[in-house]
């Protein structure tokens, strides 16, 4: 007699419709976090498991690289004649859930194969209308012996702009060499500001950042200041350090035209001894790199073909199945699209210009674990500069896989190795934690000041305005860096309005990249504001946050009560994550009783939670600086 199922069916349901209430078998949400007496969600399944998912996925990477292919490991493949791996950098391991929504599909398949393993259904029923989606998921039930049977539902018309539209279309070859192109005519530019007069000598630091996050006021006057490392330049000028800046021009709403950034910089360094020295990385572009980049991409390419059968049949250790189907594009961008050509672009030019820097002594970096930042640790290795460090300028969140490898990986000693800096800054007691539970070595972290959160300690000190009673409950919306995000939070706002039972304001201060016009909301009435949040948090009553931004973490040690959005396809990724007094939202009413819940925290509270080391005086940069006493 054959063995009894407890569930003899079960459904996967990733439509935009709602599951059918009472439904006779359990359904599994692919997208959402609503649950009932026969629905649950993979999202919620993996957040209850967050630690086991977490490794299972970085494990999978690190045996992804150390697979051997006739002989050599997929690292040595792709090792480069100057003993780097392209490998390195590829968005594979860079692990940007931002760049790799395949991520969130690992980690939601793996709870899936779980719960085929736990319940033992004969057949699931997928109702999809994603095509690789259902290969994966039918690849499951196929190594489990499980009936997969699928269901397309009806189309939901979505309007994609046309470019879009033609740039998927496209072969991945083809987008990388758009990319590039696309890339030459914005910054070549750049190239005539020329290349700088360095400053070098033991009194000298380098830092390496992004042009963007600047004080416009200042930049336009002459005065160099940047919102990422706030007053660390000012110290180093007051001990008598010079500062050499290679900065990464990133077009916004500050710094819109490349004309604009090569003026600010040639005003900068007309005062360098005062403003520090500045060239951007694409200052040293040139036909001959162009070629080279072109040459290395080509021969990748090729590397990519031997490597793609045996990749595309490794299983995920523990599992019986192939994560190929959702990983695919995510190889193909590595190894021969618009990022492998980037990744190779950014290494010629960290080579050239970190060749052209007299010796440097000590280095630092703005660290989120991106592919450049590899290409960057292996140029400044290679040219024989000192010690470097890369600062992890704002929050580490749990799910931000860019902050986190396997502990293997952070140890091997076989060459070549990830490039890592020599320490890691990082700005609070968690992130320290976080490195530590990882793996990191306690030798390679050291805890500094939160530079760009350094007004924070200032805005606590004031008092700050409320509204109680009948009057108005000010809200102030902090919107994210991606559109779909801001908007499908003030959409979610319209909703609440009918369920909120006293007036309310709506203020939106949008991200610099992330523009929003306030009439395609009418019904929120929103005042649009650009002032810095040092300059408006203190009016407001209650902040709503997406669920991606840091700048909740702002309003939240502030002692704003923060109501954050949860992403209907996304796992939590808020920095206030675990945090007490946080409200996490979903849902029209839910929100609208967020808004208005008593605040459980306020700036005055002697047990308000301290995210960030904070210290206007700056005694642990100082510290690493060796300015103390």
């Amino acid at each position: 007699m054959s063995e009894s199922r407890p569930n003899e069916a079960l459904t996967l349901w990733d439509c935009e419709a709602e599951p059918l209430q009472n439904a006779p078998e359990l359904h599994y949400r692919w997208n959402g976090y609503e649950e009932s007496a026969t629905t649950h969600s993979l999202f919620r399944y993996v957040e209850n498991r967050d630690t086991h998912f977490r490794s299972k996925y970085l494990a999978w990477v690190h045996e992804l690289g150390e697979t051997r292919v006739q002989g050599k490991r997929v690292v040595d493949h792709l090792a480069r004649p100057d003993g780097s791996s392209d490998w390195w950098v590829t968005p594979l391991v860079e692990q940007s859930p931002w760049k790799s929504p395949s991520i969130m599909d690992a980690l939601r398949l793996f709870a899936l194969e779980e719960i085929l393993r736990e319940r033992r259904p004969r057949v699931l029923h997928v109702v999809s209308g994603n095509r690789t989606l259902k290969t994966a998921v039918e690849n499951i039930c196929r190594s489990l012996n499980v009936v997969c049977e699928t269901r397309t539902p009806s189309p939901v018309t979505q309007r994609r702009p046309v470019f879009s539209t033609i740039r998927r279309a496209l072969p991945h070859w083809a987008r990388a060499l758009v990319a590039l192109g696309r890339h030459l005519a914005e910054r070549w530019p750049l190239r005539r500001i020329g290349q700088p007069d360095w400053f070098g000598g033991d009194r000298t630091v380098f830092l390496c950042s992004y042009f963007f996050h600047l004080d416009a006021k200042a930049c336009a006057s002459g005065q160099f200041y940047t919102r990422f490392w706030e007053g660390l330049p000012q110290l180093l000028q007051a001990n008598g350090w010079h500062t050499n800046w290679l900065q990464h021009y990133m077009r916004s709403s500050i710094v819109p035209r490349v004309e604009i950034a090569s003026s600010w910089v040639r005003r900068f360094n007309e005062h360098r001894h005062e403003q520090g020295c500045h060239c951007f990385l694409d200052t040293y572009l040139s036909w001959a790199l162009v070629w080279r980049v072109c040459v290395r991409w080509w021969r990748l390419a090729g590397i990519e073909r031997r490597l793609r059968r045996t990749v595309a049949a490794l299983h995920p250790a523990g599992s019986s199945f192939s994560l190929w189907p959702v990983i695919r594009d995510d190889w193909y961008e590595s190894l021969r699209g618009p990022t492998a050509i980037m990744n190779l672009l950014w290494a010629e030019l960290f080579d050239v210009a970190l060749h052209s820097l007299p010796k440097q002594h000590l280095g630092f970096y703005l660290c989120e674990n991106q592919g450049w930042e590899r290409a960057l640790i292996h140029a400044w290795r290679r040219h024989g500069h000192g010690r470097l460090i890369g600062v992890a300028h704002s929050t580490v969140r749990f799910w931000d896989l860019r902050y986190f490898k396997d502990p293997r990986t952070l140890r091997s000693r076989a060459m070549p190795s990830l490039p890592q800096p020599d320490l890691i800054a990082l700005n609070d007691s968690a992130a320290v934690r976080a490195y530590l539970e990882a793996g990191y070595a306690r030798e390679t972290i050291v805890e500094c000041e939160a530079l760009r959160y350094g007004y924070l300690t200032r805005l606590r000190a004031l008092p700050r305005i409320t509204h109680t009673g009948g009057s108005n409950l000010k809200v102030l919306i902090l919107g994210d860096y991606w559109q779909t995000s801001t908007h499908r939070m003030l959409e979610l706002l319209q909703r609440a309005v009918p369920h909120l039972s006293r007036p309310v304001s709506f203020t939106l201060k949008p991200h610099p990249n992330c523009p929003v016009r306030a009439q395609d909301f009418p019904s929120l009435r929103l005042e649009v504001v650009a002032n810095p949040l040092a300059e408006i948090l203190n009016d407001f009553d209650v902040a709503f946050s997406s669920n991606l931004t840091s700048a909740g973490a702002d309003a939240y040690v502030a002692g704003l009560p923060v109501v954050v959005m949860l992403e209907p396809d996304d796992l939590n990724f808020s920095p206030l994550r675990g945090q007490p007094g946080v409200h996490f939202v979903g849902q029209p009413e839910e929100l609208a009783a967020a808004l208005q819940a008593p605040g459980t925290h306020s700036a005055e509270s002697d047990d308000m939670p301290q995210i960030f080391f904070l210290d206007p005086e700056l005694p642990r940069w100082k510290g690493l600086l060796g300015l103390t006493g």
